[in-house]
């Protein structure tokens, strides 16, 4: 089994200021062929990744299907697509079951059909086929028990329609269009009651926009842009209440970006976070597993099958670091040492973290102690000289800074 491998610490000994936690890991490679406009969703505690493409030499489409599975970073091939090999299909996730349909089948036509998959028996079933017209590169979430599909490509031009699905029933209903300009390849996730979609490719090129929809007034909202490019052929994907959307290109087979963003709608604004670790490109596919992504396959013209983890706590530490918000005191030290941290986000606890001082040889000196929200070390009798102050995060490394006795 192939191990973690984080992509951070290569600088440890040769600053004098904070190394922050680079919050992609390199995991298992996807077990199938490296591909692009692959389909991806999480049902409980598993991923699933399959379909999509390649076609730089030659044209290839996949039907297949692999469920992953984060607790032993094992990947298990599942029941293929019963329309079998299609490509920029989409997907949501309702009730422990995820529904897939529309795409580009191996004709070259679009597809209207739409299938329910249950892991618990490994079964695709029918369901009633998408009522818009046939296309490629829709976006679709869930909200509530229902689904969302919008947007895509199909043979009149780019689409600006969307439908809600309730699987109760299994019936279509349409709903507000998107108020943005028609558009493929954009992306679209939900946080709490709210869905959101925005970049892709219009008739006027790339866009960075992005709209908030409320299905309870079936009304959409313009929102701040994502960041200060425009791209489309982005991936997405939402966690404990924060919206990301990253990568992507600025053109078809164009600029190829590694950049990654964070959306607090709290606050309605985005924030530049760490890059994608992997290398930039288009159609990167993902999905989420409690605090982590899972993000893999994509191109740049070569097609990938490396596969990623994404942190969304180390990430936050970073953030939290870059801003002052984490401080050791005195600097340099000749008895008590202490670290405090403020403003830390609910979802990260005190009690989870480790504090260990760390010699220049790579031995472990000192653990800290929990006193009254502060970390405290006793530095009383060290040896004078540099020390690593190791923050660690259940068994990854959020931040190393260098510190002194005196």
């Amino acid at each position: 089994m192939k191990l973690l491998r984080p992509v951070i610490l290569t600088l440890l000994l040769f600053t004098s200021g904070s190394i922050l936690a680079q919050p992609w890991f390199e995991l298992p490679n996807f077990m199938g062929d490296a591909r692009h406009r692959a389909t991806s969703f999480s049902i409980g505690n598993k991923g699933y990744m399959g379909l999509g493409h390649i076609n730089s030499v030659i044209d290839v489409s996949y039907d297949d299907i692999w469920e992953f599975d984060p607790a032993s970073n094992v990947w298990t091939q599942k029941a293929s697509f019963p329309l079998g090999p299609i490509f920029h299909a989409t997907a949501f996730v309702i009730n422990a079951k995820a529904y897939v349909g529309t795409g580009r089948v191996t004709s070259g036509a679009y597809t209207t059909s739409f299938f329910e998959f249950d892991p618990s028996t490994n079964i695709w079933t029918p369901i009633a086929n998408f009522p818009g017209a046939a296309r490629r590169g829709a976006v679709a979430f869930s909200i509530n028990g229902k689904g969302y599909v919008g947007t895509g490509q199909t043979t009149a031009g780019y689409s600006s329609d969307f439908f809600q699905y309730d699987p109760a029933n299994d019936v279509w209903i349409a709903k507000m269009p998107f108020p943005g300009l028609p558009r493929t390849s954009s992306v679209g996730f939900a946080i709490g009651n709210i869905g959101y979609i925005g970049t892709g490719s219009t008739n006027a090129g790339s866009t960075n926009d992005f709209f908030a929809y409320d299905p309870n007034t079936n009304q959409w909202t313009n929102k701040p842009t994502v960041g200060p490019t425009s791209r489309q052929e982005a991936t997405c994907f939402a966690l404990n209440g924060k919206g990301y959307i990253g990568t992507g290109d600025d053109y078809s087979s164009g600029n190829n970006y590694g950049d990654m963003w964070e959306f607090d709608p709290a606050l309605n604004s985005w924030i530049q976070i760490a890059d994608f670790a992997g290398t930039a490109r288009r159609y990167l596919s993902s999905f989420t597993i409690g605090s982590r992504a899972y993000a893999g396959t994509g191109t740049n013209g070569t097609n990938f099958k490396d596969f990623w983890m994404f942190d969304q706590i180390l990430s936050t530490f970073s953030s939290l670091a870059s801003k002052t918000d984490i401080s050791i005191y005195p600097n340099p030290v000749s008895d008590m040492l202490y670290v405090d941290f403020k403003n830390l986000p609910d979802f990260i606890h005190l009690e989870d973290v480790t504090f260990t001082l760390v010699d220049l040889k790579g031995q472990s000196v000192k653990t800290g102690q929990l006193v009254n929200q502060h970390i405290v070390f006793d530095c009383v009798g060290l040896p004078r000289g540099e020390y690593i102050l190791k923050v660690v995060h259940l068994q990854q490394s959020i931040v190393i800074k260098k510190m002194i006795v005196s």
